[in-house]
């Protein structure tokens, strides 16, 4: 049956979505662990430790190297000594020096008789000034891994000057997925660890936005595949979801930009000369200082430098040339919300306060701490 309109593929769509939401109802699916931990987004606590867990030999699944030697081959490193592998999650390798070519934590850190594979794992958080490039300074024959949920490239200023050959790029929606189907098939005689890798799949389901019951997706794809105008309309969707997701997007960021000026419009300078505000930019925020009605760089103020060493005593905290001290935002940012999470937001008031108190809330932690530091700051002490 073709359709006519992308009104009619909608309404198709939309009923095979009512199905899928009903098969995960039935299933169970919904009732999902780390979800309900509040766990789903976090990089190091959840992904990377998961992850590292059943790469790890020793990881306490039982079954050695069976999931590593699976992801060398997806990888295409057959040559890597399993045998002699160690894993540690969140390696550190050195302060992060000024010019950002050396330092920083390797999300997911393995080696093998001199050879090494460095996973680089990001889910909403933003690239790190030349994250990459330190990653192969410190390492210059590790095979560098950059994971991200869709597989986009790395931008610019973390992959600064390698070439894309440099680094492999994998993504969860098809290379760890696939992975994790093949570890699921391998773990059949291990059912705690196999329904933990079940839980595991259906988060990322979740988070990727992919949709679990193969029948269901094997009818969506047969929908656009019966006609020319289905096909046409399903690419006249995107492109209309894509544009109306930036207007959302950005609708919130700007009355998120306003909120959070209202809520920290406090000056929390204790040095003559100087203004310090708690500012907000895009998915992370700061402490910025301004001289003469201009904002300055940190670290070229010779007076700011003994508040930026206690700024950074606070946890969670960075170092940065302009910023006297920023973190990334823990919630995620809107750019990065599901689907629902985001229409929902944009367009009901009550949704999209509890949105922006919860983002608030975060940074009031950082805003009270740094206030409190600053109050029994002197200098020379």
């Amino acid at each position: 049956m073709e359709m006519t309109s992308p009104q009619g593929l909608l309404g198709q769509v939309s009923s095979l979505r009512r199905i899928q939401e009903k098969l995960a109802l039935l299933s169970g699916e919904n009732f999902n662990i780390f979800r309900i931990l509040g766990l789903e987004t976090h990089e190091v606590r959840t992904h990377s430790a998961f992850l590292g867990e059943l790469l790890n030999p020793a990881g306490s699944h039982g079954l050695r190297d069976t999931f590593l030697k699976l992801f060398l081959r997806l990888i295409d490193f057959p040559d890597f000594e399993v045998s002699r592998a160690r894993l540690v999650v969140e390696q550190y390798i050195g302060p992060i020096d000024a010019d950002y070519t050396q330092g920083g934590r390797i999300d997911i850190y393995l080696e093998a008789a001199g050879q090494y594979i460095f996973i680089e794992n990001k889910i909403y958080a933003s690239d790190q000034q030349n994250q990459l490039g330190r990653y192969q300074a410190y390492r210059p024959n590790a095979r560098l891994l950059y994971l991200t949920l869709d597989g986009s490239e790395p931008t610019a200023w973390g992959a600064s000057s390698l070439a894309p050959a440099q680094y492999q790029r994998l993504s969860y929606y098809a290379d760890i997925m696939g992975w994790l189907e093949q570890c699921r098939q391998v773990a059949a005689a291990y059912p705690l660890v196999r329904e933990t890798i079940v839980q595991y799949q259906h988060l990322l389901n979740h988070l990727t936005g992919r949709t679990s019951n193969d029948f269901i997706r094997m009818e969506m794809q047969q929908l656009l595949r019966q006609s020319e105008e289905n096909f046409v309309s399903a690419f006249a969707l995107k492109q209309a979801f894509e544009e109306s997701q930036a207007v959302f997007v950005e609708e919130l960021a700007t009355a998120f930009s306003e909120a959070w000026k209202v809520r920290f419009n406090e000056n929390l300078s204790p040095l003559p000369g100087y203004v310090i505000h708690f500012q907000s930019f895009n998915n992370s925020y700061g402490f910025r200082a301004i001289r003469n009605g201009a904002e300055v760089a940190a670290t070229q103020e010779e007076a700011l430098q003994p508040l930026v060493a206690q700024a950074l005593t606070i946890p969670k905290l960075r170092r940065d040339n302009n910023w006297i001290a920023w973190k990334w935002m823990e919630n995620r940012y809107f750019d990065n919300l599901q689907p629902a999470e985001l229409y929902q937001a944009a367009t009901n008031e009550a949704v999209r306060q509890q949105l922006f108190e919860e983002r608030l809330q975060e940074g009031a932690v950082y805003f009270d701490r740094f206030k409190a530091l600053v109050t029994t700051f002197r200098f020379g002490i």
